[in-house]
């Protein structure tokens, strides 16, 4: 599978970004380019979808912490949700170091439910 970025959504709404390959130093520039965009638009949210995403090791784990610090400097604020199978590496990892007001979901039904009820937690 070739690594990919998809990103979806209405513009000012929430923001998707669908994430899929294995976890390298091109698939991380793709990322960060595309977070970019993404903030660039001011959307109300940004939900990435981790299910295609392969990382074993956690290694994409500092970008999502800087991209939680980018998305709290920005103003207003961007929220910024997770989406990714639960029992991870990087899901346990996220959990364990306390990455707060980072919201991570197992589905990307109950992050656009949380989104729609301004339920971030």
């Amino acid at each position: 599978m070739c690594p990919s970025v998809d990103i979806g959504g209405p513009a000012a709404a929430t923001v998707e970004i669908a994430v899929h390959g294995s976890w390298s130093h091109t698939l991380g520039l793709d990322v960060s380019a595309a977070l970019r965009d993404a903030f660039a638009g001011r959307p109300g949210a940004i939900i990435v979808d981790l299910h295609g995403l392969s990382d074993d090791e956690a290694s994409s784990l500092p970008l999502w912490l800087a991209a939680r610090r980018a998305a709290a400097v920005i103003r207003p604020p961007v929220q910024l949700l997770l989406c990714l199978p639960t029992a991870t590496v990087l899901q346990q990892r996220l959990q364990y170091i306390g990455a707060q007001r980072l919201p991570m979901y197992a589905t990307m039904s109950e992050a656009r439910t949380a989104v729609a009820h301004a339920r971030i937690t």
